[in-house]
């Protein structure tokens, strides 16, 4: 009940208030501040990277700052949004995931997944996102208080600990705040449907078979979304203190792909070498597919239900038009930061946050595969007297194989048994009855820190916090079937027990036989054989599952930094000594996953997890100034950093840094670093169980998926005995349509942790001559080993196919009964948690700053122009599948996408940002966002990675959005935005082989290219 009435007051007062983007003044900033400006403001000031308080640090790392103006320009309502314009950023979980989402959205730097990524909120670290995923969630971050964001690319775990591979995103909150302010952001998708190939590819297949193909309108308006907050702080004690209190409310209504003609068809390959696009879907439709598996004479190996009879082939279902391309999610935060300076030895702070953030995925109908008999292959079989079968199906399926239709009865009426029963065939179904399927997500966080800080001794100041976060999860999925329900509602017989209410009706067999025992007043018979079944069987089948559970993080850590100058040590050229931090930190996270009963035994079930983490550990951190202010060295100094840790787990790890700076003049600095970062996997890689997953293998050239399906398969006899197909097999395996296979999935308590070798050097010029510019260029490499991961599957068969390893063939188990990989759970790819081979990228981040003032340049009172470039070239992304791999398995994914390289990894991206201040408080920005185009990884020469693909995906062209932004400030502290993103509603690069798994979604990548049209907001800020 509190619960009710939280929400229900800050709604009041969200939507009282009617206000979320602020509009500061700063460009997205390539580095950390200078010497300059840390002294101009008189403070020693912590940059993301590093322990130390400094008035003249800079990063040795490469750190690029996003202000609260960047929200305001891309009036963004989800701060994942913005971070994937980013080049440095790789789209990952969010809002634009459906199928297989967690309901949170997650940070992935340099493409090296999201749990190699820390995030922090003021420097101290978020807690697992979900039970079920463990990268932290970024809508946990309040951003009503959002300054900027640092983001550090590189190894950081000598500072911060494990997680930081790939480098940290530091989300700074302002704790300062004093006034009062409301904002509101309200914003919606446009876009006009005029890709005429897709529109005649789609009304077409809806003219074969109505109602399954919708045409998407001319101009469609959707995915609405509005964002409201209220911040209000003072200031007390003369300044020595500070409480900042803040709530908002956003709510996003959802997209549905048939809203789009490039997504409201599941898109396949057809023509010569699939050089054309055509509609594909699903293997389960609605009405059935079937598969002779059981190989009856005189019966096809595919068949389908067509008009109250079996024909033979099979015909697809289009699940793309209920598929949500953005989910809709409502979210509840409140929260508050306060500090007080009792003195300057102790200065206690506290920070709450509370969220609830409900999220929905909907994908279409599930598949309900129809048999009467249950076994580790699945469910199979159909009874000859079947009373929903017309007679021209008994005769095709049973007569034709020498079945007889009859049944057997006892003197007393009740069914016995059928005198014949078509064994081995298979019906794949699509549950349209039980409506589409959906996930119901629902997060509540809550976030605690205190803790205590101020001058120590001497130079030396300390800080001491303890933090507790918890994140509470509950799932609750419906649309999918009970299996021995279906097998007792599909076991349909005719009732021959004289004063029977259903006498002569189709029943339920549990009910009709001898045996009261297994009578169920609820079973009502299924009819896949017709066009519908009915409601009552729908409802029978139906199945609710829950999941409920919970993730904690408990934190300490004691931190001491100073001056050691203070005490004479510094170098004899040096104006300022060495800095140090030393400390320690107890970290303990814990997971509990309690899927309900239901779940743990559905067909593809959730297996409970519980544990914890326990990392104790100790570090230590210095800054050396060498030489200053000396011809040639206006700067010289080296840093050091090392960090031990404990881990309950039973293993200890070293992860160090050593960097160096070098400013020959105040003009040009350069910089570097060499890193040693570690992680140890989590709870999940440690101790989930062995589950079935959805994984995509890559479409060959001929449409097939898997290269051992169909009547010619892609690959011989031979190849295919080596991933486990019969002689008797070859030739009549079924393919999935939708590239969709199982994967079995599991933890292993015997992880080892990650380790990576991070190596960057650059230079950053800041030239007298232009003091307004600023360049960086930076080169990074990093080199991940051990990683904790899986084989890919696309990996396993090739290998296999290929050259019959023993290694790679123990990985495909293929359906003992049928040969497949996706009919029933008898067959998948295995795909637990092991540390495999290494993964290296590195490339150049290119960064230029500039601001024009039109007055001084052309005497002309226009005000100011800001030039704002930050680039990303991918050098390099080499996998190394497992330790000792030959020279033929790595493979480098630098340009490719798809296959075993997934989601696209341009070569060139970059986002130019081009602001105009007026002197008549109006400010206009434009946005340039670019990404090079990619191949898919089958046109490589590269062994492991050539092969057959279809025309259509040879290539994602090169995009480049353009946005626009204007603000007008009314007068302080009020201020109105309008703006467009994606101005000419440019569509995204389409494929029929973007994996879930990847990102995919809808034909394309959805968070990572503009999938939705063009972006229209507005937003308002008024403060007091």
């Amino acid at each position: 009940m509190r619960q009710f009435n939280a929400r229900t007051v800050l709604m009041a007062s969200s939507m009282l208030f009617s206000g979320v983007a602020i509009v500061p003044a700063a460009a997205q900033t390539p580095v950390a501040p200078t010497s300059a400006e840390a002294a101009a403001d008189g403070d020693a000031i912590v940059v993301t990277g590093s322990r130390i308080r400094s008035a003249n640090v800079e990063s040795v790392s490469p750190v690029t700052q996003v202000t609260s103006e960047d929200f305001a320009i891309r009036g963004v309502v989800r701060t994942e949004d913005l971070l994937n314009q980013l080049p440095q950023v790789f789209a990952a979980q969010g809002a634009n995931n459906s199928n297989e989402a967690t309901g949170t959205a997650q940070v992935d730097l340099r493409g090296l997944s999201p749990s190699r990524t820390l995030v922090l909120v003021n420097g101290k670290r978020l807690p697992y996102g979900s039970p079920k995923n463990i990268p932290s969630d970024v809508n946990q971050v309040p951003t009503a208080l959002i300054s900027s964001v640092e983001v550090l690319t590189g190894g950081a775990s000598a500072v911060y600990g494990s997680d930081a591979i790939a480098g940290v995103v530091n989300f700074k909150l302002i704790e300062d705040f004093e006034g009062f302010k409301m904002s509101a952001n309200v914003s919606a998708f446009q876009h006009n449907n005029n890709n005429q190939p897709l529109r005649e590819l789609v009304d077409g297949f809806n003219t074969r078979v109505p109602g399954q193909y919708p045409l998407a309108d001319d101009s469609v308006w959707n995915g609405f979304a509005q964002d409201y907050s209220v911040v209000m702080g003072t200031n007390f004690a003369e300044g020595r203190g500070n409480v900042t209190a803040f709530a908002s409310y956003r709510k996003v209504n959802p997209i549905l792909q048939k809203d789009y003609d490039y997504s409201a068809c599941a898109l396949g390959a057809t023509g010569t070498g699939g050089d054309q696009f055509t509609c594909s879907g699903s293997a389960n439709n609605a009405p059935a597919n079937l598969t002779n598996s059981g190989r009856l004479n005189g019966v096809p190996t595919s068949f389908r239900v067509s008009n109250g009879q079996f024909v033979p082939g099979s015909s697809t279902y289009n699940f793309a038009p209920a598929n949500y391309y953005q989910r809709p999610d409502e979210r509840y935060m409140l929260g508050a930061l306060a500090h007080y300076e009792i003195n300057e030895h102790l200065i206690p702070y506290l920070e709450l946050n509370f969220m609830d953030d409900r999220s929905i995925a909907q994908i279409a109908p599930g598949n309900n595969n129809g048999g009467i008999t249950v076994n580790s292959s699945g469910i199979s079989g159909i009874n000859c007297d079947n009373p929903f079968l017309s007679a021209q199906q008994a005769n095709f399926l049973c007569t034709a194989a020498g079945l007889s239709t009859g049944s057997v009865y006892d003197s007393a009426g009740n069914y016995v048994a059928p005198q014949g029963v078509a064994n081995g065939v298979l019906v794949a179904r699509r549950n349209v009855e039980g409506g589409n399927r959906q996930d119901d997500i629902r997060h509540t966080t809550y976030r605690i820190v205190g803790g205590v800080k101020g001058d120590l001794f001497g130079p030396f100041r300390y800080d001491l916090y303890g933090q507790y976060a918890n994140v509470g999860y509950r799932s609750r999925f419906t649309g999918d079937s009970n299996r021995p329900r279906t097998a007792n509602a599909f076991y349909a017989v005719r009732d021959q027990r004289p004063g029977s209410a259903t006498f002569g009706q189709p029943v339920c067999k549990i009910n009709a036989d001898a045996n009261p025992d297994n009578n169920d007043a609820s079973c009502a018979p299924l009819d896949y054989f017709g066009p519908q079944a009915s409601q009552a069987s729908a409802d029978y089948i139906a199945e609710f599952k829950t999941i409920t559970g919970d993730t904690s993080l408990t934190n300490i850590v004691l931190s001491i930094d100073g001056n050691l100058g203070e005490y004479g040590i510094q170098s004899p050229w040096a104006e300022s000594g060495i800095g140090i931090a030393f400390g320690a930190e107890y970290r303990k996270n814990t997971v509990d996953y309690q899927p309900d009963e239901v779940y743990q035994n559905a067909a593809s079930p959730e297996i409970p997890i519980s544990g914890a983490t326990v990392a104790k550990e100790a570090f230590v951190e210095l800054n050396v100034p060498i030489v200053e202010s000396r011809p040639f060295f206006e700067m010289l100094s080296v840093e050091g950093a090392f960090r031990y840790s404990d881990y309950d787990t039973g293993f200890t790890s070293n992860a160090w840094k050593i960097g160096g700076t070098w400013a020959p003049i105040r003009d040009i600095r350069f910089r570097g670093s060499f890193q040693r970062a570690v992680r140890a996997p989590n709870v999940i890689e440690l101790f989930s169980g062995q589950s079935l997953f959805e994984v995509e293998l890559t479409e060959n050239a001929d449409g097939s998926f898997d290269p051992c399906a169909g009547a010619r398969p892609f690959a011989t006899a031979a190849q295919c005995a080596n991933t486990g197909v019969t002689a008797a097999q070859y030739g009549f395996i079924v393919d999935n349509p939708a590239g969709q296979f199982n994967s079995l999935i599991g933890g292993n308590p015997d992880l080892q942790p990650e380790t990576a070798d991070t190596f960057s050097f650059g230079t950053v010029l800041r030239p007298s001559f232009a003091p307004a510019l600023t360049v960086s260029v930076d080169y990074f490499n990093i080199n991940v080993k051990g990683l904790v991961g899986s084989v890919n599957p696309n990996l396993s068969l090739s290998n296999c196919i290929t050259n019959g390893d023993p290694f790679f063939c123990d990985l495909v188990q293929r359906n003992p009964t049928t040969g497949s990989l996706f009919q029933g759970e008898a067959g998948y790819f295995k795909r637990f948690n092991v540390n495999t081979g290494s993964l290296r990228t590195s490339g150049i981040d290119l960064n230029i700053d500039y601001r024009l003032d039109l007055e001084e340049a052309f005497s002309s009172s226009l005000g100011s122009v800001g030039f704002n470039l930050v680039g990303t070239y991918l050098g390099s992304y080499k996998t190394t599948p497992l330790p000792g791999s030959p020279a033929s398995d790595i493979y480098e994914c630098k340009g490719l996408y798809a296959g075993l390289c997934g989601r696209p990894r341009p070569e060139w991206r970059h986002k130019l940002l081009t602001t105009w201040n007026t002197p008549w408080n109006l400010a206009a920005s434009v946005s340039w966002r670019h990404v090079s185009s990619v191949k898919v990884a089958q046109t490589s020469s590269q062994p492991v990675l050539t092969g057959s693909f279809a025309g259509v995906n040879r290539e994602l062209g090169s995009r480049n959005y353009f946005d626009l932004s204007v603000a007008y400030e009314i007068r302080k502290d009020f201020n109105l935005r309008v703006g467009i993103n994606n101005i000419f509603d440019k569509e995204p690069p389409l494929t029929t082989t973007a994996a879930i798994e990847d990102g995919g979604n809808g034909n394309t990548y959805p968070q990572f290219y503009d999938a939705t049209g063009r972006y229209l907001f507005a937003s308002v800020s008024v403060g007091f």
